[in-house]
């Protein structure tokens, strides 16, 4: 499952970044809690981006979607019966049980205790479940150093193949020295937990008050990233413009006035992009006078070596990949749609590959065919990075002539660009 899930994340995400993996202890049990906004590739995600596998809890629900059953039971989910999901008598009797006897032998569980998959900016009101287990567990003989482990789990455009994710590991708590108030008081005990629980998960994930702020202070935050002269094909890592917004977010309410300055240079740098028909990036790139040739010559050479390839492969996949692209849109829910497009291709691709390997194989014999169906998911991902290459070349051309046309202007536009950048860090200096 480990292996797959690496597979599908790591065709599916252009970039995964890992931030303080090392807080997750190498052994001994732990109860790991994560948000939960993008359905089924919240899991995948952890699997593939963890040093030790967790084992999920998941909503009974789940099980009933025959797509989804086989990858469940790979995946050793823990089934939990919810009080929405209307069901008679206490079935999470035995869900608890596993989970208590997968932490006396040093194992991980994990918990997404919002209960949902949701579209919200902000982490939702979180379900005791996560801390009951933490809390029973750690009473139990081989588990008494337990601890809970947070993971934000943060993606740039969640719903968009090939955009970019990352994962941020909070540091352990023991859950040890809540023993004795667990026997005092139970319900109590389990709030404080629950509270606490939610204040790891406010640590490991970004604040904002709503999807605008978050998509403003998110642009903004790459400008200050972006390094002048650097290749537009290579993104500002997340992890730095994740950071960069949620201190400027948490600065709202300390210094409005230096906020308002700094949206109000933005909306006007804004426009110059605009009124150009450049991206930041382009700009960055194409007012640089010295550019830099052997990468691009590298660049250019990968692409060729790999072109033929890549059209085999854009051939194979461009029909599930056309009908799968028209069903991700029906989902509402943009987590859903991930999740949709994810497992959908992965089935289609799959039954590709077959027909492929069985046609060649009738053609020129089973070894042939064999390894027909071996090279085509190869060929495709192939196919995936020439075209990304190609637009970038694409971006990159069309950036250097817009600028050299308008070459006169340029002074004024980068002005704006540094205003941005200079509030931006003034405001990150208070305190």
């Amino acid at each position: 499952m480990t292996a797959l899930a690496r597979v599908l994340i790591r065709v599916f995400f252009r970039s995964i970044e890992i931030e303080d993996g090392e807080h997750l202890p190498d052994e001994g049990p732990v109860v790991l809690v994560a948000n939960h906004t993008n359905g089924l590739v919240d899991g995948l995600l952890l699997i593939a981006a963890l040093r030790r596998y967790p084992r999920f809890l998941g909503k009974s629900t789940l099980f009933k979607v025959p797509p989804l059953w086989p990858f469940l039971k790979l995946a050793g989910v823990i089934p939990v019966y919810r009080a929405i999901d209307a069901v008679t008598g206490d079935h999470n009797v035995s869900a608890f049980a596993t989970s208590h006897a997968l932490l006396r032998e040093g194992g991980v569980v994990a918990v997404f205790p919002e209960g949902i998959s949701h579209d919200e900016v902000t982490i939702q009101p979180l379900r005791t479940g996560a801390a009951r287990i933490a809390l029973d567990a750690a009473a139990d003989p081989g588990a008494e150093d337990l601890v809970t482990v947070a993971v934000g789990l943060v993606y740039d455009a969640k719903a968009r193949f090939r955009s970019r994710a990352l994962v941020r590991v909070g540091q352990p708590v023991k859950v040890a020295h809540w023993a004795e108030a667990y026997r005092r008081d139970v319900r109590s005990t389990v709030r404080a937990v629950t509270e606490d629980l939610a204040a790891q998960l406010d640590r490991v994930n970004p604040s904002f008050s709503s999807w605008a702020q978050a998509t403003q202070l998110s642009w903004i935050a790459e400008l200050v990233v972006r390094s002048p002269g650097e290749d537009p094909s290579g993104d500002p890592g997340l992890a730095d413009r994740v950071h960069v917004a949620a201190r400027l977010a948490v600065q709202q309410d300390a210094c409005p006035e230096s906020l308002q300055q700094l949206f109000s240079d933005f909306a006007t740098y804004e426009r110059d992009l605009e009124l150009l028909g450049v991206s930041d990036a382009q700009l960055v790139t194409g007012s640089e006078r010295r550019r830099p040739v052997l990468p691009v010559v590298w660049s250019v050479l990968k692409f060729l070596v790999a072109l033929p390839f890549a059209a085999i492969g854009a051939l194979v996949h461009v029909i599930p990949f056309q009908i799968m692209k028209q069903v991700g849109k029906r989902p509402t829910n943009e987590g859903i749609k991930a999740t949709v497009k994810l497992l959908g291709c992965f089935v289609l691709f799959v039954a590709t590959y077959a027909a492929v390997g069985v046609m060649v194989g009738r053609a020129y014999g089973a070894w042939v065919g064999l390894g027909a169906a071996l090279a085509a998911p190869l060929c495709g991902f192939l196919a995936v990075r020439t075209l990304e290459r190609v637009r970038r070349f694409g971006g990159m051309a069309e950036g250097y002539r817009i600028i050299k046309a308008h070459r006169n202007i340029l002074g004024p536009v980068l002005a704006h660009r540094a205003a941005v950048v200079r509030d931006a860090r003034s405001i990150l200096r208070q305190r």
